[in-house]
């Protein structure tokens, strides 16, 4: 607390004109900036609304974003098993993965374990999920070092899916 007071006390003049220079940004802008020839600035084309959302059953307008396009740097044909978050399943925290990600908290399925793909890692699994990216956040077992694991919201889900070998790419 002296600390704060012996510094406000020899920094009395900056107290007082830091006030004073916002007041003056906010309400009277610099002048050079005024004076500024507008053609400099650029002008984007108007949106046309119609083309750039779709209405949902709700009423709202919903704007399209585009869909990222992914290159596939590397494909692995390898055995890709599902988890959920219970304790029988992982370690006594099993909403919380190897690198500190909260999956109950983030609650959707693109989570995936691998033991030989750094954290961040963003793979799909073609012959079963499409298009859908999925990004290495979790580990499994030491023993399971050429493998996948899913990460599904409910134990059931991840029953039905199984364990079945298949490709694994790898994008960016």
């Amino acid at each position: 607390m002296k600390k704060l007071i012996k510094y406000l006390y020899k920094n009395q003049a900056e107290l007082v004109v830091l006030p004073v220079v916002a007041f003056q940004l906010v309400f009277f802008p610099y002048p050079a900036l005024a004076a500024q020839d507008q053609s400099e600035f650029i002008s984007l084309p108007p949106v046309d609304l119609a083309k750039a959302a779709q209405e949902s059953e709700e009423g709202k307008i919903e704007l399209i974003l585009p869909i990222k396009e992914y290159q596939v740097v590397k494909t692995y044909q390898l055995t890709v098993t599902a988890y959920s978050s219970t304790t029988d399943q992982t370690d006594s925290t099993p909403c919380i993965t190897a690198n500190g990600f909260d999956l109950c908290e983030h609650d959707t399925e693109n989570v995936i374990a691998a033991n030989f793909l750094p954290f961040g890692t963003k793979v799909r699994l073609p012959e079963k999920f499409g298009d859908r990216i999925f990004t290495v956040e979790d580990r499994m077992n030491a023993r399971y070092y050429y493998r996948a694991d899913v990460w599904f919201k409910t134990r059931d889900a991840a029953k039905q899916f199984g364990a079945p070998y298949t490709i694994l790419e790898v994008v960016e």
